[in-house]
């Protein structure tokens, strides 16, 4: 009961924090952007806030719904993965030479968002099944790659690299974690990574920024200004506020490079403290995925790991100038609908897992 309590307790208190995070960050960063733009300094955090709002309430629902039951809809959900992903190329949005989004009145969705769980929840019941019918471990990377790839497919076609390359390398996760031979992943791996490499250099423009990144050309300015934030915050920041890179200096300041906004304000120790957060985050869903003895727990446990642990350290990566930019948002704390709503249904997810972790424990106490 303790265990239980200590990881449902933390995983809400963090996740609540990180929300206390976003809604201050988003206040602070966005307003410049907001009152040029919409004419209205409250533009970015009155819509952060209703995405809160509305991922708390899938929070809610997730969390009281059996994760058991994903097992029985898990097609159905992956259908519909499948059907938003071929809408937003025939009637998505395009926004910077990308169709990512689907326009709803005065709110868009991004489908590749929700692909990722949908894919985690998918893949995590059709190993469980495959593996309870003891079926051939090839068929096994061949069920699992079809899935990957049908969605990797459909996402490149939006030119959404980054999500792509999220989307494929959690397939492969889940594809390392059925027990494939260790050969016959490999060369799925060099096969995958061959053919993301020509993705790459197919595209002028991510071939610009690839070469830009290594050459440290102009191609960079938007590092640059992240990491003239991140270093301007020395120790403690410039306090709440007090921030300059959102006036303009840094375009995607509330967005992909909240951290480097969050950073120019708290300083060194504030973000610590953050990433702190989010390590603690990440044990606890460690923590019950060691613990949790049903193996479809396990499953989509470790996809919804490595999917938030893909994000976090993609994030930093890029605003800290280890990879090339590229479209990673920081859960939670980003601004952004879909994925703040992907987020917390997630989490929502990991607490209702917990919560079955703990009636495993009073079953073990009562025996």
């Amino acid at each position: 009961m303790k265990n239980r309590k200590i990881l449902g307790t933390t995983l809400i208190i963090i996740m609540l924090i990180l929300m206390g995070l976003s809604i201050a960050m988003i206040a602070s960063v966005s307003f410049p952007r907001g009152l040029k733009e919409y004419n209205n300094h409250y533009y970015f955090l009155i819509r952060q806030i209703i995405w809160l709002v509305a991922g708390s309430i899938l929070f809610i629902f997730t969390a009281n719904f059996e994760y058991t039951k994903y097992k029985r809809i898990r097609k159905l959900l992956y259908l519909i993965g499948f059907l938003m992903l071929l809408a937003v190329l025939g009637i998505g949005k395009n926004v910077n030479g990308a169709t990512r989004w689907i326009a709803i009145g005065q709110f868009s969705i991004q489908p590749s968002e929700f692909a990722k769980l949908i894919l985690i929840l998918h893949l995590a019941g059709l190993i469980d099944l495959k593996k309870r019918k003891r079926e051939n471990k090839l068929k096994m990377l061949f069920s699992i790659l079809a899935a990957t790839m049908t969605y990797s497919v459909l996402i490149i076609m939006e030119k959404a690299f980054s999500s792509t390359a999220q989307i494929t390398l959690i397939g492969l996760t889940m594809m390392f974690i059925s027990g494939v031979k260790m050969s016959e992943f490999l060369v799925t791996l060099l096969g995958l990574g061959v053919l993301g490499f020509g993705a790459i250099t197919a595209m002028p423009y991510r071939l610009k920024r690839l070469l830009g990144h290594l050459k440290n050309s102009d191609e960079v300015y938007q590092l640059r200004q992240s990491l003239i934030a991140i270093g301007s915050g020395k120790l403690i920041g410039k306090f709440y506020g007090n921030g300059f890179q959102k006036y303009f200096y840094l375009p995607e300041i509330h967005t992909d490079y909240v951290f480097s906004g969050y950073a120019e304000e708290m300083g060194f120790v504030g973000s610590i403290i953050l990433i702190l957060l989010y390590m603690v985050l990440l044990g606890v869903i460690l923590i019950t995925i060691v613990k949790i003895k049903d193996m479809y727990a396990k499953y989509i446990l470790i996809g919804i790991l490595s999917m938030f642990s893909l994000q976090i350290i993609g994030n930093l990566a890029v605003v800290m100038g280890l990879v090339p930019s590229t479209g990673i948002p920081l859960p939670i704390l980003s601004y952004g609908g879909s994925t703040t709503i992907v987020t917390m249904a997630a989490l929502g997810i990991v607490y209702n897992i917990i919560r079955a972790f703990y009636r495993q424990e009073l079953e073990a106490e009562r025996d």
